[in-house]
Parts: structure tokens; sequence; C-alpha cells
């Protein structure tokens, strides 16, 4: 098999668009990230400029290959990690996107969601799908841009919507309006596809008002997504040959390919997953169930468990005055006092598995006179553990016990007391990647295997080089801790419920 050219991987993070340049004899040559701009304007509302995905896209891509000192005329496939519930519209007459790019962060189909409910559509939405009816999945998100967006209704009217997610955006648009595509894991988290025939689902889509003309082709995760044919490639027609939703595509990377290991992929949020195999497990409605990719003519699903603000609660305590800067926060965790009564529960963006409530707001409790920011900043990183842990905990369970290994990657599990913590409380070890591009990384080699140029086997093979935290905690300890976080998580509950 010839080895010719690079490949590379794009990723649409939650704050920053990443590209990096694999080859596969050399390795990893470079990677660039550019801002992702991301507006929150009230609470619950958490959006983007559908174009910002596709310049980040091309000026991350750019300064990987200027990184590299090489040039489109070498890049024999490009592959794209989307965002998966990310959803927005765009009209086939201009190529540009209508409206706001509705973030997989945003609430504000909530009340939407319930009258949805009313009419029994969460019931259909389980039996078909996989998963449940929640604002963080596309199919409200669409629905809301119609409705709520007048050029997106006049768009629907004349006929020329698209409705899609940040890869089918920038697909269309490096593809200048040729390629309408997705693929089957991105496709599994609209709440609109099938998850028994692997197709767009007629009786959901009529549910939220959409037509499958609308939404993009389905294709498999790795193959025939078109050729850049945008102006900025000056002619060089470069195969997009991959496809995948980013917590997948560092799955892959993590070389997760069987059951025995759980993926956390860390950042704005934590994606907590186990693959499942060539056949999905039955949805008990608390833990969604997905296509991790169609590669290879087969289908992986997986299972997976979301904590929503990882980064962002770190985030928070910067703008909020508590933290100087997230680089500092595990050092000022670990000088604070182990017994401050201080608890946080960070659900700022609500909670998803297993409570799925998404009306939650983070609390703080324990406060005394005598608390000091730092004593915040360890209880906000203890309920990110917490999260994260129970996660991992219910999915090992979900897979029968057959787990033995935690992987980890993303930009906070540079933080040493937050990863010391995750082992504690599970009480096992926790192998953090070395590598701080997972994703895009997983995703190059997708593309590779797209253009032909690899299998899914060499990267099992592959080489993974980690640092591994072991519990140190005693038992007694690590009881008591779980016992005064169920509480407190059961406050949060009980008070959502009020509201």
């Amino acid at each position: 098999m010839q080895h010719n050219g690079v490949f590379i991987g794009i990723d649409h993070g939650g704050t920053t668009t990443t590209a990096l340049v694999y080859d596969l004899e050399r390795g990893k040559l470079s990677s660039h990230s550019v801002p992702m701009p991301k507006r929150m304007p009230s609470a619950g509302i958490v959006e983007h400029d559908p174009e910002d995905f596709f310049e980040s896209s091309l000026g991350a891509a750019r300064g990987a290959l200027d990184s590299a000192k090489l040039k489109w005329t070498d890049v024999k496939g490009i592959g794209i990690a989307n965002q998966g519930e990310t959803s927005m519209a765009w009209d086939t007459e201009t190529g540009l996107g209508i409206g706001p790019a509705l973030s997989w962060e945003d609430r504000r189909t909530s009340e939407l969601c319930d009258q949805l409910a009313a009419r029994g559509v969460d019931k259909l939405i389980r039996e078909r799908t996989g998963i449940m009816l929640d604002p963080y999945f596309s199919a409200s998100k669409f629905q809301w841009l119609i409705e709520n967006i007048p050029e997106v209704g006049m768009a629907r009217d004349k006929g020329c919507l698209r409705l899609g997610g940040t890869d089918s955006y920038l697909i269309s648009r490096l593809t200048d309006g040729e390629v309408h595509a997705s693929e089957a894991g991105t496709a599994s988290r609209t709440a609109l596809f099938n998850l028994h025939k692997l197709t767009w689902d007629c009786d959901l889509l009529d549910a939220f008002g959409l037509t499958q003309s609308q939404l993009p082709l389905i294709q498999p995760t790795c193959g025939d997504f078109g050729y850049t044919r945008h102006r900025d490639f000056n002619g060089v027609a470069v195969p997009i040959t991959a496809n995948v939703v980013d917590a997948h595509g560092a799955l892959f990377a993590q070389g997760c390919l069987d059951n025995t290991k759980v993926k956390a992929t860390l950042g704005t949020g934590a994606f907590i997953e186990v693959n499942t195999g060539k056949f999905p497990l039955k949805p008990d409605g608390k833990f969604p169930v997905f296509v991790g990719w169609e590669l290879e003519d087969s289908v992986d699903y997986t299972i997976e468990g979301g904590v929503f603000s990882v980064g962002s609660g770190i985030d928070w305590l910067v703008r909020s005055g508590i933290l100087s800067s997230a680089d500092v926060s595990a050092e000022m965790a670990l000088n604070a006092s182990n017994h401050s009564g201080v608890s946080v529960v960070p659900c700022f963006t609500g909670l998803s598995a297993p409570y799925w409530q998404s009306g939650a707001r983070a609390s703080i409790s324990g406060l005394g006179l005598d608390t000091k920011p730092a004593d915040i900043v360890r209880a906000l990183l203890d309920g990110i553990a917490f999260q994260c842990a129970e996660i991992i905990q219910a999915l090992s369970q979900k897979t029968q016990g057959t787990v033995s290994e935690v992987r980890a990657d993303g930009g906070p599990t540079a933080n040493d007391f937050l990863m010391q913590r995750l082992a504690d409380l599970l009480g096992m070890p926790v192998s953090v990647s070395l590598e701080p591009d997972m994703t895009a990384l997983g995703t190059a080699y997708l593309a590779a295997i797209g253009a032909g140029q690899l299998k899914s086997d060499d990267v099992l093979a592959m080489e993974r080089n980690s640092r591994i935290f072991e519990p140190i905690m005693e038992s007694d300890e690590r009881d008591s801790l779980w016992a005064s976080w169920n509480k407190s998580v059961h406050e949060v509950c009980e008070r959502t419920k009020e509201l």
C-alpha cells in the first residue's frame, strides 16, 4: 500500500477549532487552533454564527499546513469532527447560514420539548432513536429555527432550506453547495434517526414539521463527501474522506474498539462513552445509545453519558473573579481545605444523564464567613469529577462490568487535581493521553481510512502515550464523599421539580 501525502483532521470544539496534519509514516506533523466565537446573551441561550465554523476551519487548516511547511496539494484527505447536536440552517440559493447556529449547550427549546412530550412524541423518540426528547438534541432546534427565524421559514417555503450540523454546513461550503451529506453517528444525535433501520424516520420528521429533503444524505463515516471547490483552495480539489462526531473521533483515536474501555473526552463539557460493538444496547431512557461510526461495511454502536459543564464551569470561575486563570485551578484546589463543607453541583446548563433535567441550575452550598475562593474552586472541580465518575460507573454497569480501563483526553485533563480526584472517586486507574488533540487525530485517522490508506486494525495497534493516575484515597473517605455528593445532587433535582 503506497503512502503518499498527508491527511488533515478538523475538530469543531466548543471554544476553538483545531486542525491536525497527520502523515502515515511520520505521525502527527503539526496542529493549529483558532478561536471559535460563541454568544451567550442570556440564560440558556448559547449560539454561534454558522459562518464562523467555515472560517475557523480554513484558518486552523492553513495554520497547521504552514507549520508543517505543506500546501493543499500535499493533502490527500480531509476529515471533519463535528459538534454533534449543534444545529443550523442555510439557504441553497446563497449557500450561507440563516440565523444562529444553536449550540449543543443551548436550552431555548425546553418549552417546545414540553409541548411535544404532551403529544406523546417523547415515547416515539425513545422507541425509534435510542435517545430521548431533550433540548440537547437537534430536532427541536431545527423546528425552533423554522418557527422563529423568518428567513428560515421563507427558505422552507421556497424549497431551498437545508438543515444540519457543523459537519454538513462545512461540507456544503467546501464543495460550493454540491454536497449535502452527513453520517450515521451524527444523524443518531438528532432525535430523527431510526436506530434500527439506519435511516431518517418519517414519523419523527412529521412530528417536528420537517422533510427529508431538508436534511443531509446519510453516508458511511469514511468515504466520498465530495471535493473542495471553494476559491480558497485555488483550484485544488482535495477529497473530503471522513466525517465523525467529535466524541466518536476521540473514541476511535483512543483505540476504544470494544467494551473493555471507557473513553472520557473533557472540553467545554465531558462526553463519556463505551463502544458496545455491532449491536446497540436496549435504550433505558437515561443513557442515550448512538451509532459510533459506520466503517468498513459494519456499524459500531456506543452508549454515552455527558456532563454539560466542565471547561465552561471552570471558565465561570474565571469570569466571576473567583479564579484568576484556569491554569492555576489545580494549585488552588490542592491548597484548599479538605473539610471546608462547601459543595458545588456545576450543572450550569442543566443535568444530563442519568437525570435529564434541562431546568436544573448549578448550586453552591455550605458557604461560611470563613469560606475562601480556593474552597469554591476545589468544590467545583470535585463536582465535575463526581459527575464524570457517576457516569463511568453507570456505563460499566450497563455493559455488565466489562470496563477495565478509563482513557481520558482533552484540555481539562491537564488538571492533575481533577484527574486524581476522578481516579480516587472511581477507585480505579485513569489513563490520561499525552496527545492534546485526540479528536483531531482520530479524525485524521478516519480520513486516511476513507482514502484507502489505513485500516481500523492499524489504529488499534498504534502506541499511545499516557500518564496514569492511580487511586490513593481510602475507601471510608470515598464512601463519605459519595454520600455527601448524592445528597447535594438530590437537592438540586428536587429544587428543579419545584420550579
